[in-house]
């Protein structure tokens, strides 16, 4: 018995030791291989808020995450591939082009889709809104147009002719374009569209502004959001005032509503979150983005225009 006794103290010493060390070790950390791809230079605040919002879930979680970031507009179909090839956990795709070349990239693959879009539905990228199938889904930034109208009119109720140079650079620059003409139409606002292909000539169709114009307007194209700045401190120059369904009163634009972008990428974040979970990317509902009113004081001062009171207490955001 006594030999026995010694020999079973060992074990257990062994077992408790044992027992000890792998209960003192800290628990391995889940990590995620993200890849972001935005061509547009005008929206990345959005992949940002998409990334920010991640991390700060990921610290929460106890994740470790590493983004590969694609913006380089000639190199994305390579660095599409690129992220497939390293079978990455999620690729999230802003701008229509880009989402549709994702959404192809990882079909039969365990990659998910993230999108921020304009119309995920029009560019037949999910099934539906409710139900998006397949592996993607993410949030719709089309809608604002109507309400941004709406909400210059209320600022500048003159307003008869609207003057708003664009690029179709993007799917969302022909759909808000036509959003904004059948609002205009149903206003009795007259539309004077001027196609401008670079910074150039978005100059000069800015220093051929028609005398009557009454507003400028800004809408999704990436030569647009790139210049706002360009275009309000040029319209502020002639007194005119400039409104938009871009998020760019921040840069200058009396009155805007839209989203604003960081809070679309941390919107997508949230969904993204939901899919790192273990959630089916497709049976997650596309999300609308949330729209904000945004009004900058400084331009309206520079254009001789006083915001109504009723007016600023609804703003979401206001630039002084």
């Amino acid at each position: 018995m006594k030999k026995i006794f010694w020999v079973f103290i060992p074990v257990l010493m062994l077992v408790a030791a044992v027992t000890f060390f792998t209960a003192s070790d800290p628990e391995v950390k889940k990590q995620f291989t993200i890849g972001v791809v935005n061509p547009n230079p005008g929206t990345r605040a959005i992949h940002r808020g998409f990334i920010d919002g991640l991390q700060a879930a990921a610290k929460l979680e106890g994740w470790e995450l590493s983004f590969t970031i694609c913006e380089e507009k000639g190199k994305i179909d390579q660095c599409i591939q690129d992220l497939v090839e390293r079978q990455v956990d999620m690729i999230f795709s802003v701008t229509t082009p880009a989402t549709k070349k994702v959404k192809k990239a990882i079909a039969g693959t365990g990659i998910a889709g993230i999108f921020a879009i304009h119309d995920p539905l029009q560019a037949g990228v999910i099934k539906s809104l409710r139900h998006p199938g397949g592996n993607l889904t993410g949030v719709q930034i089309r809608g604002s147009v109507p309400k941004a109208v709406e909400w210059l009119l209320a600022v500048a109720p003159n307003t008869r002719h609207i003057y708003m140079p664009i690029r179709l650079d993007t799917k969302a620059a022909p759909q808000s374009l036509q959003d904004l003409r059948t609002a205009a139409q149903a206003v009795g606002i007259r539309l004077t569209v001027v196609e401008a292909k670079n910074k150039a000539e978005l100059e000069q169709a800015l220093l051929t502004i028609p005398p009557d114009t009454d507003a400028i307007f800004m809408l999704h194209s990436m030569l647009i959001s790139t210049h706002a700045r360009l275009i309000a401190d040029m319209a502020n120059a002639r007194k005119i005032i400039t409104a938009g369904a871009i998020g760019k009163s921040r840069e200058g634009s009396v009155i805007s509503f839209s989203p604003e972008l960081p809070k679309i990428g941390r919107q997508a974040s949230r969904i993204a979150l939901q899919v790192l979970k273990g959630e089916t990317v497709g049976d997650i509902p596309t999300e609308i983005a949330e729209f904000k009113l945004g009004i900058n004081l400084q331009s309206a001062k520079e254009v001789g225009i006083e915001i109504p009171n009723n007016i600023l207490i609804l703003a979401d955001y206001i630039v002084r």
